[in-house]
């Protein structure tokens, strides 16, 4: 486009310079100076332009070879007849109330205004031209120059410029990938079909800037890929976050590469990764689970044995005291102490039905019940910690569960919260009915020391702890949390480090068709 501006510059400079030149040519005439008319012809044969002189009622006096060429005729052939018999005949018309009105006020038209304009050869074929006008002004007549380029080959060019951005285009919208064409400030100018897809609601069919759809949080490292990017390096299926339609957060995976042309472009190719992310968790939680079944069964092996030996010694021990009437108080401390061993056996049968997926074992059960058989296991933990419990339970709320798998949420959720309180506290047990989702919440609470507003996004990862190294697997609340999903429900963390932690259990409301 500069290119062809300044080609209109130049020819305008020309049609300047020969106006001034007829003008000197006219006054050498009435001043009797000796410049021929081949001095005349010399001067417009210079010009390397189609160039028609006429009079103010459109009649060509003069014409170059240029203009010869151009039309197909011979010069004798266009002399005295009208600048429209080189037109198309629908322009005629048209251009003679043109032509009248400039007479009235002649002035210089630079090339290429107005409309489209079009001429006509000898042979009657039409061709694409722009025309500059221009004119000599004397006491007894107006003399108007025009000077007249072709511009075929221009269309031509145009028009294989213009097949090819929309072949362009056509490839760029068929593509999968978002494609955003943006300069070094941000600034958009191009955009394909996927791209207004993902980023553009509503009837916006455009983004302003770059920067609209990057999250506040990577808008720097952004900005310092772009800078590595026009330094000359590339970057390809790097994994981040875009903002999509509606402020959602979409996972995408991107590449980078600059254009020198110009003033510099970047280019930046967008593929959702949404599906490809989700699949991903996917594997690493089943890699997770086999690594937790390994773990259980290795856990089962190693425990199983020594805790059906310390069962038995205190069965015997048990037998072998009424014998000694002075040790009646020991028996109760092993009763206590068994108790505790079957639970250990108990969790472990849990963990080894739950990381083997057996088949379905729910049955009609009295969440109330379940809990009073977790807490009833934890009370002498509390009485010895001196931490306070509080319940607040429904005693009618009913759910379809497998009982062995949910008091084992219930259970390793409440030691969770005890271990939280070493130096004491409460622990609240709530259960309430939610009619809204037909499900019962559970909620069980303590007042210890919290978690850290980092650290609770992790919370439900597999092997995460944050307890001290050999107090904790980082277990128990990925197992919590697979065995809710696993019957229908969710299961949610709420923390203040120095003010305790809320954890709250959904879980749907028994079904009369579950049963059935």
């Amino acid at each position: 486009m500069k290119e062809k501006d300044k080609t209109k510059k130049e020819l305008m400079s020309e049609l300047e310079k020969l106006r001034l030149q007829l003008e000197d040519f006219e006054r050498s005439n009435e001043n009797g100076s000796d410049i021929s008319d081949e001095t005349f012809r010399l001067i417009v044969e210079s010009v390397p332009n189609g160039i028609i002189v006429s009079d103010d009622m459109g009649q060509i006096i003069f014409l170059n070879s240029q203009a010869e060429k151009m039309f197909a005729y011979e010069r004798g052939a266009l002399l005295g007849k009208s600048v429209e018999d080189l037109m198309p005949e629908g322009f005629r018309r048209g251009h003679i109330k043109y032509r009248s009105g400039y007479v009235k006020a002649p002035n210089t038209r630079s090339m290429g205004e107005g409309r489209d304009l079009f001429a006509l050869r000898s042979d009657g074929s039409q061709f694409p031209v722009e025309i500059g006008l221009n004119f000599v002004k004397s006491d007894s007549e107006l003399v108007v120059i025009s000077t007249i380029i072709d511009i075929t080959e221009r269309r031509n060019t145009e028009n294989l410029l213009n097949e090819r951005e929309q072949r362009l285009r056509q490839i760029m919208d068929n593509t999968t990938d978002a494609i955003i064409v943006f300069d070094q400030k941000g600034v958009v100018e191009t955009l394909n079909r996927e791209a207004r897809q993902l980023f553009c609601a509503g009837d916006k069919k455009q983004i302003d800037e770059i920067w609209e759809i990057i999250t506040p949080e990577s808008r720097e490292s952004f900005s310092e890929k772009l800078n590595k990017v026009s330094e000359g390096k590339r970057i390809t299926d790097y994994e981040t976050e875009r903002i999509g339609k509606g402020g959602k957060r979409i996972s995408v995976s991107i590449s980078l590469v600059y254009m020198n042309e110009g003033q510099g472009r970047f280019i930046e190719t967008i593929r959702d990764i949404s599906e490809r992310i989700i699949m991903r968790n996917k594997i690493i939680e089943l890699e997770k689970a086999q690594i937790i079944g390994k773990m259980a069964e290795g856990f089962a092996h190693h425990m199983g044995t020594p805790l059906a030996s310390m069962l038995l010694r205190v069965q015997m021990l048990k037998e072998d005291i009424p014998d000694f009437p002075e040790y009646k108080d020991i028996g109760e401390k092993l009763s206590s102490i068994e108790r505790q061993i079957l639970y250990g056996q108990k969790v472990i049968h849990r963990l080894l039905r739950f990381v083997g997926r057996p088949g379905n074992e729910k049955s009609p059960e009295n969440i109330s019940n379940l809990l009073e058989e977790s807490i009833e296991m934890i009370r002498p933990v509390l009485k010895k910690k001196g931490i306070v419990l509080e319940t607040d339970k429904d005693e009618n709320l009913q759910i379809f569960a497998d009982t062995n798998l949910i008091n084992l949420v219930f259970s390793d959720t409440m030691m969770n919260a005890v271990d939280a309180m070493p130096e004491g506290g409460v622990l609240s047990i709530i259960t309430c009915k939610e009619e809204k989702s037909q499900s019962i919440k559970v909620q069980i609470r303590d007042t210890g020391v919290g978690i850290s507003e980092e650290t609770i996004p992790f919370v439900f990862e597999p092997f995460f702890t944050t307890k001290p190294a050999g107090k904790g697997t980082g277990l128990g609340l990925s197992v919590a949390k697979s065995i809710v999903h696993d019957h229908g429900g969710d299961i949610s963390i709420e923390s203040k480090q120095g003010k305790g932690t809320i954890v709250s259990i959904s879980l749907p409301i028994l079904n009369q068709e579950e049963i059935n």
